[in-house]
């Protein structure tokens, strides 16, 4: 049996109906689950957060400039979306489980072969390339895809639960990076840890992660019935639903719209982690005062992504926009931070911005698209835009070493977010053509 939102499969007793559910059905293994995923994501975070951190100790022993370390760190990002749509296919044909646990026991390896690194050739290949080929298979894709497919009535707040994971995880993480440097560790022991904890995370995957709910024979949302599931069905799904394939999702326009709406807000966040530690201790901003000021950023992440459940009673795309709107405006405004206060309003402005984006674009994606095509498009997207998040960094410092500035790469990166922003507001979905032909007869 198929319906109108994709589902085949198992439900547990009579398709006898029954409108939307009064209550959270605690029994189903997918509200059981989100716990240790988001656990697994928020931990798995660590390397991103750890490296900006760590540049200024790995440029002084290695003698790497910011051009080097931005390229680095550039390079990662590039081959994480580069390989974005193989493990879409990957998420698809194998499902979840397999692809964060092998995941992160490779990504390990990686992790400690950079705790060993001697020179720049070095961190590009075991940072930059090893890490940045398998490290995306533990992160963002396969926790939206967790959410994408469990949940459908509540798949904005399981995204914006699971992904707020990394905003909390963020100051906790950075402050253990300071007491680690504080008390006479230095950033080979910090990436020897990442690299111990991405196999516990590893075998945690393995063993708290399920595909999907009819792999355990419930359905999303733990619907007792198909017909209950898709009276759930939040109202702006559109036309089509999950009958979209991966094909034609990306030959829309509204696919390419969101590829521009998606740099603007991977990008900013992007080289404020990678930059935005040096460029506050060129403003004059101590050690401590820089992992407070960029943990505000990262906490205040994790409101925007709190505010992103509303995706669940608005329409995704308006929402992006707003988000958009503020992460431009602090991203300008960081170029500004001459001032502990104004430090904290653009970075403030950043992660709320940032986190509220983030929740409502992989939330927009799963709207127009549906779950069948969720993974495969949104790898795409990755990829697609991996080339922007790799030179962007690499740009920004290679702008510092030869003008003594981030004045011109910070204010292009915000006038593409706020470019991003004026899109995402005048998004619509998509429809089919047979869909478009049925409403005109």
């Amino acid at each position: 049996m198929k319906t109108g939102i994709g589902d085949t499969g198992t439900g547990s007793g009579p398709d006898t109906g029954g409108g939307r559910f009064s209550r959270i059905n605690w029994g189903f293994y997918g509200w059981r689950m989100l716990p240790f995923a988001w656990l697994i994501y928020g931990l798995g975070a660590a390397p991103f957060y750890s490296w900006g951190y760590f540049a200024a100790g790995m440029n002084a022993e290695l003698g790497l400039t910011r051009a080097d370390s931005g390229l680095a760190f550039g390079v990662w990002t590039f081959f994480g979306g580069a390989v974005a749509p193989l493990i879409g296919v990957c998420l698809t044909r194998f499902g979840l489980r397999p692809v964060f646990t092998l995941g992160f026991f490779v990504v390990a390896g990686a992790y400690y072969l950079t705790s060993r690194a001697q020179d720049r050739w070095d961190v590009l290949l075991y940072f930059g390339l090893f890490a940045g080929l398998t490290h995306t298979f533990t992160t963002v894709l396969p926790t939206q895809t967790l959410a994408t497919n469990w949940f459908l009535r509540w798949r904005a707040s399981a995204l914006a639960f699971l992904l707020t994971a990394a905003g909390l995880m963020g100051p906790l993480i950075l402050r253990f990076d300071a007491v680690l440097l504080g008390r006479g560790g230095t950033w080979r022991d910090g990436w020897g840890l990442i690299a111990v904890l991405c196999c516990v995370l590893g075998a945690l995957s393995f063993l708290a992660i399920r595909n999907r709910p009819e792999a355990v024979g419930q359905l999303r949302d733990g619907a007792r019935t198909l017909t209950e599931l898709e009276a759930t069905a939040p109202r702006s799904e559109p036309a089509g639903g999950d009958h979209w394939t991966a094909v034609e999702a990306l030959r829309t326009p509204q696919f390419a719209l969101m590829v521009v709406c998606g740099l603007g807000y991977a990008v900013p966040w992007g080289v404020v982690n990678a930059h935005g530690g040096l460029h506050l201790r060129d403003l004059g901003f101590g050690d401590a005062p820089v992992a407070a000021l960029l943990g505000l950023m990262i906490l205040c992440s994790t409101g925007g992504r709190i505010a992103g459940a509303l995706g669940d009673l608005v329409r995704p795309p308006r929402l992006l926009g707003f988000a958009l709107a503020m992460e431009g405006a602090g991203m300008a405004l960081f170029l500004l931070a001459g001032s502990a206060w104004t430090a904290r309003v653009a970075l403030v402005l950043l992660g709320l911005g940032f986190g509220m984006a983030y929740i409502s674009q992989a939330a927009t994606f799963a709207s127009f698209f549906g779950r069948r095509a969720f993974a495969t498009t949104t790898g795409t997207r990755f990829a697609i835009g991996a080339p922007f998040g790799a030179l962007v960094p690499f740009l920004a410092g290679l702008a510092f070493d030869t003008w003594g500035s981030y004045a011109v790469p910070f204010l292009a990166i915000a006038t593409v977010t706020l470019t991003g922003s004026v899109v995402a507001f005048f998004l619509q979905p998509p429809r089919k053509k047979q869909d478009v032909a049925g409403q005109s007869r």
